[in-house]
């Protein structure tokens, strides 16, 4: 199970440690776009992307035992600035991504910020930044986790659903009544096979790759499809199923490479039409 974990995070977009494990964290690489914004205005957001970088690596996100790093990357699109109060309130878009696909972008955020904020993970109370940072690390864990342990990433997708909770209950609701149906949709029963799925495709790979074990890659390639037809039958428009289709469509023929014909192929471009022509070159 340990070598299989061990692969899972190097194809997935996961690397481990060297030498010492510790327990789980994240890399990230934070980039921020306020070009619409004035030279003195930007000038005030020089910090926030080391800020964010240090507040998300310098924290153990999950359990002890879970000794992963995960990487991400997460982009700040700031748009307009207006003042409440004292406060300067932030609006744009955000940008987080792992190699493994857990992709969000998110065009309804706002946040306030001034020199000096308290990026601190031990606050008792609702932060706009901070918990928006949080949600989706979790969603991105969350996702990451299913990829090697069935519904592995439960925990993680509890803990964003109570700051979705907290957010659209709060005076900076703007954004958080989307984000809570969004991990509502995830986790909901439609979307379960989906998260199963996402294991299966990687213990498929695994399979292939490492053990070179033909029937249980056919097993799994099989699996695969029928867990997203079955999401696809439920929610056809499904933005979580389009999201994993995407990050993975290129990598799909490796499933069926010892498919003794091309049925799983043509049951995918029916569930996928937007990458039929991918799917039909396949050998």
């Amino acid at each position: 199970m340990r070598e299989r974990l061990i692969f899972f995070l190097a194809i997935g977009g996961l690397a481990l440690f060297s030498g010492t494990l510790v327990a789980q964290t994240l890399r990230a690489r934070v980039n921020l776009e306020a070009s619409h914004l004035l030279p003195e205005e930007q000038q005030l957001l020089q910090e926030l992307p080391r800020e964010v970088q240090d507040y998300v690596e310098n924290y153990e996100w999950g359990d002890e035992s879970e000794e992963i790093l995960i990487e991400c990357s997460i982009t700040f699109f700031v748009q307009t600035v207006t003042e409440r109060g004292s406060d300067k309130i932030y609006r744009g878009e955000f940008l987080i991504s792992s190699p493994s696909g857990e992709n969000y972008r998110d065009r309804f955020v706002e946040f306030p910020y001034q020199r000096g904020y308290f990026f601190n993970h031990e606050r008792t109370y609702f932060d706009p930044l901070l918990d928006l940072i949080d949600y989706y690390v979790y969603m991105v864990i969350g996702g990451e986790m299913d990829t090697y342990e069935l519904l592995g990433g439960t925990p993680y997708y509890t803990q964003a659903l109570s700051i979705a909770n907290q957010g659209q209950s709060s005076r900076y609701g703007f954004g958080w009544t989307t984000r809570l149906d969004q991990v509502r949709q995830i986790t909901n029963a439609d979307h379960r096979p989906l998260r199963e799925a996402k294991f299966y495709y990687y213990d498929c790979l695994y399979q292939i790759e490492e053990l070179n074990n033909k029937e249980a890659a056919r097993k799994d390639a099989k699996m695969v499809i029928d867990l997203l037809e079955e999401v696809h039958k439920r929610q056809p428009n499904s933005p979580a199923l389009k999201r994993f289709l995407d990050a993975h469509y290129q990598e799909f023929c490796k499933l069926f490479v010892y498919d003794e014909n091309k049925y799983n192929l043509r049951r995918l471009a029916i569930i996928d039409d937007a990458h039929r022509e991918t799917y039909q070159e396949c050998e």
